[in-house]
């Protein structure tokens, strides 16, 4: 179990980044079946075509690929989804804004352990981006929640949620609209993370060490019934709630002492 741990680590330190395309090697072939986005800048992608285009449904390697945010080692409550969305704040982010881009690679490579934020989408040093937004819209009631319970600064919540969340994507290439289904079972990417979450997390979950969320792509990740494994049903897939009266929210405070 270890093992596959580590290697799902090293499989994803071998991801080029200084230049796009973004695209892990073994993934090589099978990703140029599919339409992609290669931008080199925030200027290029917003004078580009794809620009807020509403059916852009290309994989763009020229952000910096999502295949997990937090640390993987010190995380025991894990939300599982599809893929990273797409927002002309992404591009703004990693490029002109070094601050975040050194986070989003310690986060890529796993050097991340020591950082406060390792999930770093709930630090607030990046409260003015999309992702911060989403993730704090997400998991502010429970942060609340926590903070209450501790007597703490909300923000001093978010550092402690930080260290325990982990969010996996099974396809960690960024798109506007998911358009890439043929790809799930054929990607490298894909079939690691599948091996990371049955091989290491579900063992983990049975021993009651940590707790899943399946909140998207619940067809594909496949997991078995285990009281610390929720799969959203229906309409629970497409709003993806995470609150305290959602049952994944439920599940996160419970395990978390709420």
């Amino acid at each position: 179990m270890v093992y596959a741990h580590y290697q799902l680590i090293k499989l994803w330190q071998k991801c080029p980044l200084n230049t796009p395309p973004f695209i892990l090697p073994e993934d090589g072939a099978d990703i140029q079946s599919q339409t992609l986005s290669v931008y080199h800048s925030f200027d290029e992608y917003i004078s580009s075509s794809t620009f807020r285009q509403r059916n852009d449904t290309s994989l763009h390697v020229g952000l910096l690929p999502i295949p997990y945010v937090g640390n993987l080692e010190k995380a025991s409550v894990f939300i599982l989804m599809l893929n990273p969305g797409l927002s002309p704040g992404d591009y703004f982010a990693e490029y002109k804004v070094e601050e975040f881009r050194k986070a989003h690679m310690r986060n890529l490579r796993q050097e991340n352990i020591n950082d406060e934020f390792p999930f770093f989408f709930l630090d607030p040093r990046f409260a003015w981006h999309p992702g911060f937004e989403y993730w704090q819209s997400k998991f502010g009631n429970i942060a609340q929640a926590f903070a209450d319970k501790k007597k703490i600064p909300y923000g001093e919540a978010l550092r402690h949620l930080a260290q325990s969340l982990a969010c996996l994507e099974l396809i960690p290439y960024h798109s506007k609209s998911f358009g890439s289904g043929s790809h799930l079972k054929r990607l490298s990417s894909a079939r690691a993370m599948l091996e990371y979450v049955h091989d290491v997390l579900v063992p983990k979950a049975r021993s009651n060490d940590a707790t899943i969320v399946v909140t998207r792509s619940v067809c594909n990740w496949k997991l078995p019934k285990h009281n610390n494994i929720v799969v959203y049903e229906g309409g629970e897939t497409r709003s993806a709630h995470l609150t305290l009266k959602s049952r994944g929210g439920k599940a996160i405070a419970k395990h978390l002492g709420l």
